[in-house]
């Protein structure tokens, strides 16, 4: 994957900029990188935002469960917007509801951590 990402690099056919892009441009300009870093910096984002991530979905699903009303809304407006169709990444910007609850749980989640 590195390699790919490298040869692309070097032909400037590098259309998004992910984190994998931006370490291996640091590690070119600086001395202080090595690419075993990358890989390990890359797992440490991976594995961090994967617990993160499960906490507060499994916080986001408690609050849910206490306030059976925003569940009802939020399954609603998913219906609206999807229907049965599959989700992808673009179309989650549409869920204006789901978005607000989540946050919400986030910055609740944030300080009950404290």
């Amino acid at each position: 994957m590195i390699e790919k990402k490298e040869q692309a690099m070097k032909e400037n056919k590098i259309k998004e900029h992910d984190l994998l892009s931006t370490l291996l441009q640091y590690r070119d300009q600086s001395d202080s990188l090595t690419t075993d870093d990358v890989i390990e910096e890359c797992k440490l984002f991976y594995f961090a935002g994967q617990v993160t991530t499960a906490n507060l979905l499994a916080w986001t699903m408690i609050i849910l469960s206490m306030h059976p009303n925003w569940q009802e809304k939020a399954r609603t407006e998913v219906l609206e917007i999807f229907g049965k169709k599959t989700l992808d990444y673009e179309d989650i910007n549409h869920l204006k509801i789901v978005s607000s609850i989540v946050c919400c749980c986030n910055d609740y989640f944030e300080q009950i951590k404290k």
